[in-house]
């Protein structure tokens, strides 16, 4: 023993080392226990540590992965209004599926809503998609899947995470979707209870964020708005009384203020405060779950929900069109309306309107908002004014009256110049068919191959009466249309 150094009595040296002792094992089972917990059992998702307030960490934006590098290009947002979605601004969701369309995803990676600065990506299912890690919503509601869904949520998962398999759309994994909607708007404001505006968008939703952000300039986010297209859903009442209520359709784009969620959730909160088992979820969709099951579509259910909680719908279609951009019809009844979004929508449009959008608004040339009208100039039916292999006579279409019109293509192209009614035709099989309205239409494919230029359609476009019909409905004025139910798609 060092001289001037006391030594411990025998019997407090030995209570010291077993203190000592019992901390080290009460180190190493905590340690071991971490270890066990922390990640997912069949370690299918990175682990999700809460933070200090209780909610679940924000979800990742990571570089784009290898397997998306190949082609990707990184799109222009000198011109996007990012101010507008600030996190105490707009939050966007956008909801995708496992089983989703690379050529669509790849329409958000190179477009638009990669200017998104908050943007989150929920889907059935954890994946890296370019910079975006989408978070699994299924996973946080798994308790509320009917037997049916949960094994097809499973299969999914396990094809992709065990067998490496890729993934194709299927009725059971469109089944799944309906899950997503009342889950997707409590997690974004769980993520971002800051945002005055929440929008929630799909992979084939095509949404012209300048006219959205003046859009909304025009409500009050201290109000319960719950915007887009309205569709008749659910009734509220009784058998004998029944009270129809309507939803905003999800395809093309749904609209919430931060107070209409508020309306949402607060009761929820208080019923899971009164429930009689702390271990039961206190989500929203846990108390709608069997209608969730029943109802082919979570967008209805949440239509209901927000009926039942004081939330009304203000329904502005056409703005929030159901139609994809190429087959939206262009005429007097909406031709000064501004264009908020379009529904089912090819992929190059998304990317080309927006590269267009680019274009025009660095020019300087039109700076306000893009309506109806201006969808006409996107479509540039004077560079191309005649299409093989195509139709655009197929809404609000009529036969040529005269029966020499029918005999060619140049025959029904001076019969819709001399037709007053006529914007463009479609010429297939002796058939001329003529259109009252303007739009691109659809690629058709040629009927058999023993005589392709007969078998073919042909699609023209009046170049001259569709040019005078701008210049003498010029809009002066924006056309904003009051919320409306009756004015449906």
């Amino acid at each position: 023993m060092a001289p001037g150094r006391a030594a411990l009595p025998r019997p407090l040296r030995l209570l010291c080392q077993a203190l000592i002792a019992g901390a080290l094992i009460v180190i190493v089972i905590q340690t071991a226990y971490v270890l066990h917990t922390s990640s997912p059992y069949f370690n299918w998702e990175k682990p999700t540590h809460s933070p200090p307030n209780g909610r679940p960490q924000k979800p990742q934006r990571l570089p784009p992965s290898s397997k998306w590098n190949e082609s990707e290009s990184t799109p222009n947002c000198e011109m996007f209004p990012a101010a507008a979605f600030a996190e105490d601004g707009i939050q966007v969701t956008l909801k995708v599926g496992g089983a989703e369309s690379r050529e669509l995803l790849r329409s958000h990676i190179e477009g638009v809503t990669r200017c998104i600065p908050n943007l989150f990506v929920v889907s059935d299912m954890q994946q890296q998609i370019g910079p975006f890690i989408t978070h699994d919503l299924l996973a946080d509601v798994v308790h509320v899947l009917s037997e049916e869904d949960k094994a097809a949520y499973q299969r999914q998962r396990e094809d992709y995470y065990y067998w490496n398999k890729r993934l194709e759309p299927s009725k059971a994994g469109w089944k799944l979707d309906r899950y997503k909607f009342l889950s997707m708007v409590e997690y974004a404001y769980a993520q971002n209870p800051n945002a005055k505006w929440y929008v929630f968008t799909e992979t084939d939703t095509l949404v012209i964020w300048q006219n959205l952000v003046q859009l909304l300039d025009r409500y009050k986010w201290i109000d319960p708005v719950y915007l887009g297209s309205p569709t008749p859903g659910r009734q509220l009442g009784t058998w004998w009384e029944p009270q129809p209520t309507f939803f905003v359709y999800g395809g093309s784009g749904i609209v919430l203020s931060v107070t209409a969620i508020e309306h949402l959730l607060h009761e929820a909160g208080e019923e899971s405060a009164e429930a009689e088992s702390d271990h039961e979820s206190q989500l929203l969709i846990t108390k709608f779950q069997d209608m969730v099951r029943e109802d082919c579509c979570g967008d209805s259910v949440l239509g209901w929900v927000a009926a039942q909680r004081d939330v009304e719908i203000k329904g502005l279609w056409p703005m929030f069109n159901p139609h994809p951009l190429h087959s939206t019809p262009l005429g007097k009844a909406y031709w000064c309306q501004p264009a908020i979004s379009f529904h089912k929508s090819a992929p190059v449009d998304m990317v080309e309107l927006w590269n267009w959008q680019q274009k025009r608004l660095k020019n300087g040339t039109d700076p306000r908002l893009i309506l109806y009208s201006d969808v006409v100039d996107f479509f540039d039916f004077e560079s191309l004014p005649v299409r093989q292999d195509w139709n655009n006579a197929d809404m609000d279409a009529f036969d040529a009256p005269t029966p020499e019109a029918h005999d060619s293509f140049d025959s029904c192209k001076e019969a819709c110049h001399n037709h007053a009614d006529c914007f463009q035709f479609t010429h297939h099989r002796k058939k001329c068919r003529m259109a009252r309205v303007i739009r691109l239409g659809n690629p058709v494919l040629p009927d058999g191959e023993d005589d392709l230029e007969t078998e073919r359609s042909l699609a023209g476009w009046d170049v001259v009466k569709i040019k005078a019909f701008k210049e003498a409905h010029d809009c002066k004025e924006v056309d904003w249309p009051e919320p409306s139910t009756e004015r449906i798609f």
